[in-house]
């Protein structure tokens, strides 16, 4: 009698994922809004303080899904918000799957000035070609920016993606497409 097995080759699943906490951060469980979120971290701030924190969701995408189209998204998503602004593009490596970012900073009416890392990353399923998207979204506020600025950076780095059986990373040159 044959014996299937999840994930496996014949059925992909999405990759795992880990994400390393510096001290005071801490974890947010992914329930009502968040429901979709698959790790979610917070940084507690003193009150009226804005809280630093990074949402990474996973989503499956049409196979002709391109990274410029989330790219795109960011300077849409600028377009729409009070002061809006998109960063240039950039590449980082996570787990050796290559992600793309786009900053994005604009003033919110209740929290002031915010700044928001989107990266992008997306695994290929070896069986029919489907996406799997990884998405990495970290948000500080201005009051702390330099520091924030850089425990974000550490926040991020310490992401680790291993993707499952049956996919494969997209390639730098793949993924820019």
């Amino acid at each position: 009698m044959p014996t299937l097995t999840y994930p496996s080759a014949t059925f992909p699943g999405r990759p795992a994922l880990r994400l390393e906490l510096p001290e005071g951060w801490q974890a947010v469980p992914a329930v009502g809004d968040l429901a979709g979120a698959a790790l979610v971290a917070i940084r507690p701030a003193a009150e009226g303080q804005f809280r630093p924190n990074v949402l990474v969701t996973v989503d499956e995408v049409p196979a002709d899904h391109t990274v410029r189209y989330d790219l795109d998204g960011v300077e849409r998503l600028a377009s729409e918000r009070l002061e809006g602004e998109a960063g240039e593009v950039y590449g980082h490596n996570i787990g050796g799957v290559t992600f793309f970012g786009r900053d994005l900073s604009y003033v919110d009416a209740a929290a002031g000035t915010l700044l928001v890392r989107n990266l992008f990353g997306f695994v290929r399923r070896d069986v029919d070609g489907g996406l799997v998207r990884i998405t990495v979204t970290g948000t500080i506020g201005s009051t702390r920016h330099r520091e924030d600025n850089a425990e974000l950076s550490r926040v991020i780095g310490g992401l680790q993606v291993t993707p499952g059986p049956g996919t494969t990373p997209l390639l730098d040159e793949e993924a820019a497409r």
